[in-house]
């Protein structure tokens, strides 16, 4: 038995030293030793490439957390900005909405004043007209009562007058 496992392992030796020529052969054949080479210096390359890219990103991702630390204090500001523009706004119409309601007023004033003149002369004419007509019936009156008199005073006159 001895015999058989001496004999399997010579084989096995033969086989891995058949094996072993294969590959030095296949190595120089094909040059594998340097493709192997250049694959390793492929992969090192992309290695770097890749570090540096993760080195970009690692620095976006950075400004980008920046930005976004940066952004609630920008909205802040725009919110205080925007609060700013409306009070101004808020202001000015508030303002112009006096001046009007100013203009209004005085508008009110001047018209109310126009009437109370119109007023005023109407009723100013009425009684002026009122008491031309009051003054007319009373002239009138006083004219009739004079020339009533005169004739009376005439007729008794001339009464006088035929009996002299």
């Amino acid at each position: 038995m001895n015999e058989i496992v001496n004999v399997i392992l010579f084989s096995n030796v033969i086989n891995l030293f058949i094996v072993i020529i294969f590959l030095v052969w296949l190595f120089r054949k094909y040059n594998l030793l340097s493709y192997f080479y250049k694959k390793r210096d492929e992969i090192i390359e992309l290695l770097k490439n890749l570090e540096q890219d993760r080195k970009t990103k690692e620095s976006q991702l950075e400004a980008t957390k920046t930005k976004v630390k940066n952004a609630d204090q920008e909205v802040s500001k725009l919110t205080d900005d925007g609060e700013q523009v409306a009070e101004g706004i808020s202001v000015r119409i508030i303002e112009e909405a006096e001046k009007e309601a100013a203009s209004m007023q005085k508008k009110a004033h001047l018209t109310i004043e126009s009437e109370r003149k119109v007023a005023t002369n109407e009723v100013i004419q009425e009684i002026t007209t009122a008491a031309f007509a009051t003054a007319e019936t009373q002239i009138n009156k006083s004219i009739d009562e004079r020339l009533h008199r005169k004739y009376i005073n005439d007729f008794i006159n001339n009464l006088e007058n035929l009996h002299e």
